[in-house]
């Protein structure tokens, strides 16, 4: 996996409804498979280049409106 060339990281933070949560664990799988790391049950973060990967996987899985993603400088884990 390529870290991504400036240092930052991509976060995506979800809330998911509890009649979805199948779907919930179903994105947290493919974020993990992504490369993700996770700071709280619905809080992940990535070094890699991987925003085609998270786009495409929050599309496959319709949970576009429960999902935020960000761009973020740093990360203490």
């Amino acid at each position: 996996k390529q870290k991504r060339k400036d240092g930052k990281w991509q976060m995506v933070i979800f809330d998911i409804p509890e009649r979805k949560k199948a779907l919930r664990e179903i994105l947290r799988r493919a974020l993990r498979d992504i490369g993700y790391q996770r700071l709280q049950d619905s809080v992940w973060v990535c070094p890699y280049e991987a925003e085609k990967k998270t786009e495409d996987a929050i599309r496959e899985y319709g949970v576009d409106p429960y999902v935020k993603v960000f761009l973020i400088e740093e990360v203490d884990i």
